[in-house]
């Protein structure tokens, strides 16, 4: 097995940040006054929610809790640049009041969803971005994959399955680009009663960089000196590392024939079977950008640095 000095294709740009900022959130206020809980519930009706939006979100009453929730999205147009969500905050305080609901006193931020959009001068190399990222093993995190290509990659919690992030084709979702061309990585937190923040801690830059960065560092790291490719190059990276004495020719024909056998009609690997050989890929950092099959390849670390730093530098 011979290297080539002709690739097929050369590793693509880095991909830029064309959208940062919160997506939609969750305001929650409680009503300790049994007038103020009465008249919330009237106003929502038995289904507990209001039929109309109020300021774009969507209200609601949960009487055992003595909660008032409203959530959607705190910029009018866009994202929200998170030192706004203060302002938005009490802009949406206005509109309850004028609709005729209590407001109650400050429960803090049940949900927030921290998101960066990131945008490829080749749409095939969003799509390859996004099979990689579904390969990718992250620590005490599950992958949900939907779609051939992935459409969407969620984060989940390993042991509870609760959404942690996704990684999705933003452009295909609101048919506004190409599918590959936008590609929006997605933090979504949920707070508990006793680690809710204000929405004025949460403006803080330094409140919102930690809660994108605590979601997707592990994420960038894990993807560190991996290269996402479809099978043409991913064939000819093997043969590469032969030539560099980085593998032996028995790992490259196992690796070369699973690869192969994947993608064709051949009985299915094992799982665990399976499991392993992409294992063994991502050790040599290699991660199959699964069903396509373009001469396309990218650094999967490139766009999560750039979500990053994305977020440290405009949010």
């Amino acid at each position: 097995m011979a290297s080539s000095n002709s690739h097929l294709a050369a590793k693509n740009g880095r991909p830029s940040a064309v959208e940062v900022g919160i997506d939609t959130w969750r305001i929650v206020r409680y009503l300790d006054d049994d007038r103020e809980l009465r008249k919330a519930c009237v106003r929502v009706g038995p289904a507990g929610i209001l039929p109309e939006k109020v300021a774009g979100h969507r209200v609601g009453v949960l009487p055992a809790h003595r909660m008032l929730w409203a959530e959607g999205h705190p910029a009018v147009e866009g994202l929200a640049p998170p030192a706004t969500l203060h302002e938005a905050e009490e802009r949406l305080l206005d509109a309850l009041a004028d609709a005729g609901l209590p407001v109650g006193r400050a429960g803090g931020i049940g949900r927030l969803d921290q998101t960066v959009t990131l945008e490829f001068d080749d749409p095939r190399e969003g799509l390859c971005f996004m099979a990689g990222i579904a390969a990718v093993d992250v620590p005490r995190v599950k992958p949900a994959v939907y779609g051939r290509p992935p459409e969407t990659v969620y984060f989940l919690a390993e042991r509870s399955g609760r959404k942690l992030a996704r990684v999705y084709d933003k452009g295909a979702e609101s048919n506004t680009a190409p599918p590959g061309r936008l590609v929006r990585l997605e933090n979504q937190s949920r707070f508990g009663k006793e680690a809710r923040m204000s929405s004025e801690t949460i403006s803080s830059s330094q409140v919102s960089e930690s809660l994108f960065k605590a979601r997707f560092a592990p994420v960038a790291a894990s993807c560190d000196g991996l290269t996402a490719a479809t099978l043409p190059l991913l064939a000819e990276r093997v043969a590469d590392k032969v030539a560099d004495g980085k593998m032996t020719y028995r790992q490259a024909e196992r690796l070369i024939g699973f690869l192969v056998l994947k993608g064709q009609k051949a009985p299915r690997y094992a799982p665990r079977t399976e499991r392993r050989r992409m294992a063994e890929l991502r050790e040599h950092g290699l991660v199959l950008a699964d069903p396509l099959t373009d001469p396309i390849e990218v650094d999967l670390a490139d766009g999560i640095e750039e979500a990053l730093a994305a977020w440290t530098r405009d949010a």
